[in-house]
């Protein structure tokens, strides 16, 4: 049987009306996790740049869990391509908090109300969370990166110490 990636790390996002350059931004982010060696990429299984960060991922080899809000609570179409896809059957809220408590790690793209959600919830149970692009918000806690290439640092020492700190 094959094994699954140990690291789960999560893009969050605009979905509903994502702007082209946030969907793009995603894309090379979710593309950055995909190539991470034992990652597996975690998104609200959406539109936008939850699908875009997917497909980065996908791309680049990686591997995809979209946690999905239930289905009367959905604001774009899921992404179909993921490798899993659970529906929570939760409100969009109650599924934001299931995502920012499971994973090891986030990276936000610009995003929403839903997406800030997320990154509290993951600083508050001291999660590391990343930001690249232009965020109007800015959230104590949350280290807000100038580049992806900086992330792409980031990501590998962060991957690096989980894996070390597994075996």
């Amino acid at each position: 049987m094959e094994k699954w990636p140990d690291v789960l790390i999560a893009v969050v996002g605009k979905g509903r009306n994502c702007p082209p350059p946030v969907y793009e931004l995603a894309r090379e982010v979710g593309g950055l996790v995909g190539r991470q060696p034992g990652c597996l990429l975690v998104t609200g299984g959406l539109g936008g740049a939850m699908e875009a960060a997917a497909r980065g991922a996908k791309e680049n080899g990686g591997r995809v869990l979209g946690l999905l809000p239930g289905k009367d609570n959905r604001t774009t179409s899921p992404f179909t391509e993921a490798d899993l896809v659970l529906d929570t059957g939760l409100t969009a809220n109650g599924r934001n908090i299931v995502l920012a408590s499971a994973v090891h790690a986030m990276i936000a793209v610009p995003g929403s109300h839903g997406s800030f959600q997320e990154m509290i919830i993951a600083v508050d149970a001291e999660k590391p969370v990343w930001a690249v692009g232009e965020h109007r918000t800015r959230l104590p806690g949350v280290d807000y990166l100038s580049s992806p290439a900086e992330l792409a640092d980031r990501l590998g020492a962060f991957t690096g110490a989980s894996a070390g700190a597994r075996e």
